[in-house]
């Protein structure tokens, strides 16, 4: 008896194993566990770019800034090769052992350590880089590239399967879509919503084109960075209520931080929650199904977003500066908002454009 019981367990066992076509199920841990790696990366991109702007590095590769980047990327790489290989041991295929969406993040971190090498290189011929030369070197944006690769995986694995559209299911895209957001944000800080805007208050200079310049570009660029990742995110899910206000106060709370220089710098928060939450309910009550609806949520977005960024300058720079307010007159006040309006509403045609009609396909 105990014999054909034995055969039986046998029999089940591999009956029970993967078909060489057979990917693992969807794994809700390893959603968690990848957004939550790609938070650490992010932490240590910001941790390594406050310590540039706070003159706590000096010419070396080897900091401990940098250890706390890589070594995020190297859990975000374990995880990924300890799952990978806990799946072939159970008969998974080499090249379907991974749940779906994770294949590209794992080719993205054995990219990512082969651009690590490559950075270290490129500092020993080329020295190290000044300033926005770090934003614009091949080197780093190769390593941003290979970053996102990482950290998109959760949103690919959540993309392709169905959902409740509830926190529970939907969180870790969120944050790894925060993540991404501020990777864009990071490389992007050429053109800040922070502390360089301080060059915008006080006494108006005579000759201010260049001021103005740099005032125009982070308003429309930040703005609308953080409006394309929600129209993507809109495009698939129902989000749940106050997901676009933890990516726009998440996404701010780490650009202030990364060029902070007083600490009511942080009020910039308070604006980017007060149009996040706008934002919520306006999409809660009316989705983005309607076109029109759509669009107007498209422009007003980066208007609300710039307008009040431009107020918290202005109490910055009485009260925590203590320079005067903005110098820019009316033309600039509400200019620069609605010319963020505007990119914002074709950022809405190019993710949903108009339809044509049938005659036409």
């Amino acid at each position: 008896m105990s014999t054909a019981r034995a055969v039986k367990r046998q029999l089940l066992t591999v009956d029970e194993r993967p078909r060489q076509t057979d990917m693992p199920a969807d794994n809700l841990r390893l959603d968690w566990l990848m957004a939550l790696t790609s938070c650490a990366i992010v932490f240590g991109l910001y941790i390594d770019g406050w310590a540039h702007n706070h003159g706590r590095v000096d010419d070396s590769f080897f900091t401990p800034w940098h250890a706390l980047l890589y070594g995020a990327v190297g859990v975000s790489g374990l995880v990924l090769i300890v799952t990978h290989f806990r799946n072939v041991g159970i008969g998974f295929r080499w090249s379907k052992a991974l749940p779906a969406g994770y294949a590209l993040s794992l080719i993205g971190f054995f990219a990512f350590a082969l651009g690590g090498v490559a950075d270290m290189l490129w500092h020993e011929a080329f020295g190290f880089e000044e300033g926005i030369e770090a934003l614009i070197s091949p080197s780093h944006l190769y390593l941003a590239l290979t970053g996102v690769l990482i950290m998109t995986g959760t949103i690919r694995a959540i993309w392709g399967r169905e959902s409740d559209n509830s926190w529970k299911h939907l969180a870790p895209a969120i944050l790894s879509f925060t993540c991404i957001a501020s990777v864009f944000s990071f490389f992007n800080a050429y053109a800040p919503i922070g502390g360089d805007m301080i060059l915008l208050t006080g006494t108006r200079p005579d000759s201010h084109s260049l001021h103005d310049v740099a005032g125009i570009i982070p308003f429309v660029i930040q703005s609308n960075l953080l409006l394309g990742s929600v129209l993507i995110m809109t495009y698939r899910w129902r989000l749940p209520f106050g997901a676009i206000t933890l990516i726009f106060l998440l996404n701010s709370l780490l650009m202030t931080w990364y060029r902070i220089g007083e600490a009511g710098e942080f009020i910039f928060a308070i604006s980017a929650t007060v149009v996040g939450l706008l934002c919520d309910t306006y999409y809660s009550r009316y989705s983005l199904a309607d076109t029109n609806r759509l669009r107007f949520f498209a422009a007003f977005m980066p208007f609300a977003y710039s307008l009040g960024a431009m107020m918290m300058i202005q109490i910055l720079g009485i009260n925590v500066w203590e320079n005067g307010g903005l110098w820019w007159e009316i033309h600039m006040w509400l200019g620069v908002p609605v010319l963020a309006g505007a990119f914002g509403y074709g950022l809405s045609l190019l993710a949903h454009p108009p339809a044509f009609p049938e005659s036409a396909s």
